[in-house]
């Protein structure tokens, strides 16, 4: 929520009312088809050639019907923007001159101010460098290298592209010479301290400034243009830099509405591949890609193509990478470059159109996982069936999917010359294994299960029918008066909708706004609260569709009905385990107590 981001909530009120989202969205979207109370346009996140985007101007709310966004105007400049939920405030405030009032710390104030001159520093440096290369004789060597490697004038000025010259204070006076501080430019990253004082940290390289998703340069990585070592140099971390925090030129592969990413190494892989026109490219930054960068590409997309290099260490760093992907709700799939080839060289050597076919025919993750198996299990040209077997199996029984089970264990009998039956066996005893141990979790675990009740199965990822009576009850707030059994949060889900049902049946200040306040209870945390705001928009225009509320008022009360109930069986079920496994004290006449009111209310449900 705004105001735990130390935003009061009066001023997100305020920047949503100065900006009504049909006049934000029309900034992106032509809206020309109208209907009785909404106006359509052709969707700016998907390509398409007939309307589904549709704008619900009294509700201040935006949904499309072909590639389900959805949301507020917050959400909106979020999706548009590619930008987290701060910064889409701060744009909105900027665009209707509302002042965001900095929080009455002055760590906090301080803190700000020296990144805003880092920014300004790092900008500063990165013209320097694009001089040094495209005006200076410094450059002309370095010219000639990116010339020779295919980078164009047009992908120079678009990355920023420069060159450090082979001095020791080139960047230094410059700097000094604009006006910032020593003390400031000694702790910017840019320099390092010797003993008759700063000097460069970058000298005779190709220099690659280091975007954050907003386009504000935080970082450089500096490439030699011969054999020396090392072969890169990378910024230190700094206040507006963490290692592994950033995703190179996701600035402008957020723009691409190709609707994934193409995760590759390095610098050169990536500005290739932009280069070609595939431009929903980004480079990791090195070889191990972390949990940090997992997060920022789910924020864009469920999409990831992995494309490390075709050599055995980008193999393997594109496995680590795939797990920590599809944990983070990604669905993977990976790219295969023949012949040891990287992206960069591959690009060069066959072109843009063999490269786009490359992309096309991404292996399935489970494909890749078994072809990496092979891989490892082949000697001397002759696959090790055992250990082909044993890993392949491994691989197999780790998939929660039974259908891909299945489907990739007669692969995988093919393979090994058996019956499939024989390899489904296999995995499902393996797996009998490792959920027996699962299911066994810690002692704690089950202690504190055992005595709050609380169910033993995980609740569903996206549960449409509490959201749907959320949405109902934000829409028409008398609802939940005329409902025969009065809804409570604890009806609801636990999670983001929990919150939402608080601040709902609370009648909240937050979601004082209608279905637009209860979008914005959504939050931004996360996929899945994103995911959240995106089903309470789809759900919002269903409500429409419906007509008089009336006519499903009594499908509202029949489901909160049978929700009651569940929750009631399930905590008596709990209550009996635990005086059957010998609970005593104080506590178990309480629990008897309670077992005696949990009667009485299921049977007044059965009457």
């Amino acid at each position: 929520m705004a105001a735990e981001r130390g935003i009061p909530q009066s001023i997100v009120d305020e920047i949503k009312n100065r900006n009504d989202i049909v006049a934000v969205v029309e900034q992106y979207v032509r809206l020309s088809k109208r209907s009785a109370a909404n106006l359509f346009g052709l969707c700016p996140f998907h390509s398409e050639n007939t309307p589904s985007f549709s704008v619900a101007p009294e509700k201040q709310i935006y949904y499309c019907f072909g590639c389900h966004k959805g949301g507020d105007v917050i959400h909106f400049i979020m999706d548009i923007e590619k930008v987290g939920y701060l910064d889409a405030l701060r744009l909105l405030a900027d665009r209707a001159g509302v002042h965001i009032p900095e929080p009455e710390d002055a760590g906090y104030r301080k803190r700000a101010e020296r990144e805003t001159l880092l920014y300004k520093i790092n900008a500063a440096a990165a013209a320097h460098f694009y001089l040094n290369l495209t005006e200076s004789p410094k450059g002309k060597a370095a010219s000639a290298y990116l010339a020779r490697r295919g980078i164009t004038g047009g992908t120079i000025r678009k990355f920023g592209l420069g060159f450090a010259a082979d001095d020791w204070e080139d960047l230094w006076k410059r700097l000094r010479n604009k006006g910032f501080d020593a003390e400031v430019l000694s702790g910017s990253g840019l320099f390092r301290q010797g003993r008759d004082g700063p000097y460069d940290l970058f000298r005779n390289r190709i220099m690659f400034p280091i975007f954050d998703a907003l386009g504000r340069v935080v970082a450089f990585g500096g490439r030699v243009m011969d054999d020396s070592q090392p072969k890169y140099i990378n910024s230190p971390e700094s206040a507006v830099y963490t290692k592994g925090r950033h995703l190179y030129a996701l600035n402008f592969a957020k723009k691409s509405k190709e609707g994934s990413l193409i995760i590759v190494e390095g610098y050169m892989d990536a500005i290739a591949m932009h280069q070609a026109g595939v431009e929903n490219a980004v480079a990791a930054l090195g070889t191990a890609l972390t949990t940090s960068q997992a997060q920022l590409a789910r924020r864009y997309t469920e999409n990831v193509i992995v494309g490390f290099d075709a050599d055995a260490s980008g193999q393997e760093a594109a496995l680590r990478s795939l797990d920590i992907l599809v944990s983070k709700g990604c669905h993977v799939t990976v790219l295969q470059i023949p012949d040891g080839k990287d992206p960069d060289e591959y690009i060069r050597r066959n072109g843009a159109d063999r490269f786009h076919d490359l992309v096309k025919r991404a292996l399935p993750l489970m494909d890749y996982k078994l072809l990496s198996v092979e891989r490892k299990s082949t000697r001397d040209g002759d696959l090790d069936i055992l250990d082909y077997q044993d890993v392949a199996c491994k691989v197999l029984a780790a998939e929660p999917n039974p259908i891909i089970r299945e489907l990739y264990a007669a692969k995988v009998a093919d393979k090994l010359g058996v019956p499939s039956e024989a390899v489904v066996r296999e995995i499902e005893r393996r797996r009998k294994g490792v959920e027996q141990a699962a299911g066994q979790g810690t002692l704690r675990d089950r202690l504190a299960q055992r005595q709050t009740g609380e169910p033993q199965e995980p609740a569903k990822p996206f549960p449409e029918d509490p959201l749907f009576l959320l949405c109902l009850i934000a829409s028409s707030p008398e609802l939940a008066d005329r409902m025969r059994i009065s809804p409570e949060p604890e009806d609801f889900p636990e999670g983001v909708i929990r919150d939402m049902a608080v601040a709902v049946l609370a009648r909240d200040e937050r979601a004082g706004a209608g279905l637009s306040g209860l979008i914005g209870l959504a939050g931004d945390a996360d996929w899945h609260g994103r995911r959240i705001a995106d089903e309470a928009a789809r759900m919002s225009f269903e409500i429409d569709a419906m007509g008089d509320l009336s006519a499903i008022e009594e499908a509202a009360n029949s489901y909160l009905s049978r929700v009651r109930k569940d929750r009631l069986v399930a905590r008596k079920a709990a209550i009996v385990a635990w005086i059957a496994a010998g609970g005593e004290g104080a506590d178990k006449m309480e629990m008897k107590e309670e077992l005696l009111d949990i009667d009485v209310q299921l049977r007044q449900f059965r009457g």
